[in-house]
């Protein structure tokens, strides 16, 4: 019986031991002091970065936009569910972006741009150089007057809410302001024309690199009786990856002139 009783009272120094030093290596993560200041350092180094993807949904109510896919000659009223893109700074974009047209059932569209030269293609088609999204430009992501630097700098009553993590477990910290649409619109490629002043922001900031790796936008008071708010989840990930697509020849070939 003592062999067992000594056998036991190891494994639970041991299991002790072990659960001690789990706690002691674990870093602390400090709260920011001003969100606006780490906001600031956040827009900074996004700016740095040479490339990141993005991963865009749209849920709640459907936000509706006019869209032409035949070159100007008809448009037709849609709404952007999910978009799949990478940005490659300065200024070049490949987006799949699955769009419902109606009733009809969702298509996808595949969107290349390099500055404000675009290229779009559907499934089994060749790329055809018409904007879908008339007006965009891809670096205006990341300029200092426009894209995520005015979203982030121009949020109002700017609260930090709590450092938590994502469903995959990250850490992260939570900043929530208000923005008006008009700055919104360069994150979803200007294909929307969003008016509403007091748009909800939830930025999702990874710690240690100071990135964004969420921001959800929700418009209020869009909610019906079987659908929530309007919302857009927006994830950004794989900084600094190299590309992952293939644009159409003529623009791989040689950079837009005059854009």
């Amino acid at each position: 019986m003592s062999r067992v009783l000594r056998l036991c009272v190891l494994a639970l120094l041991t299991w002790g031991l072990a659960a001690c030093g789990g706690s002691e290596s674990s870093v602390a993560i400090p709260t920011p002091e001003d969100p606006l200041v780490l906001l600031r350092q956040v827009i900074a180094n996004l700016r740095q970065t040479p490339s990141f993807r993005l991963l865009i949904e749209q849920r709640g109510v459907p936000y509706p936009f006019t869209v032409t896919l035949d070159q100007g000659a008809t448009y037709v009223n849609a709404t952007m569910q999910r978009a799949e893109a990478q940005f490659l700074t300065p200024e070049t974009l490949y987006a799949n972006v699955r769009l419902a047209l109606g009733g009809l059932p969702p298509i996808g569209v595949e969107i290349f741009a390099r500055a404000t030269d675009q290229w779009f293609r559907l499934a089994g088609s060749g790329w055809i150089n018409y904007p879908v999204a008339q007006g965009f430009d891809p670096g205006s992501l990341i300029r200092e007057d426009s894209g995520f630097s005015t979203a982030l700098d121009q949020l109002r009553e700017l609260a930090f809410v709590e450092l938590t993590t994502l469903e995959d477990g990250t850490p992260v910290f939570h900043i929530r302001g208000l923005a008006t649409g008009a700055v919104i619109n360069d994150l979803l490629f200007e294909l929307i024309n969003l008016q509403n002043d007091n748009v909800i922001v939830d930025v999702y900031i990874e710690p240690q690199r100071r990135l964004p790796l969420l921001l959800s936008v929700v418009v209020p008071d869009t909610a019906t009786n079987t659908q929530g708010n309007t919302e857009w989840r927006i994830e950004l990930f794989d900084y600094g990856r190299e590309a992952s697509f293939s644009g159409p020849l003529e623009a791989t070939q040689a950079p837009s002139e005059g854009s």
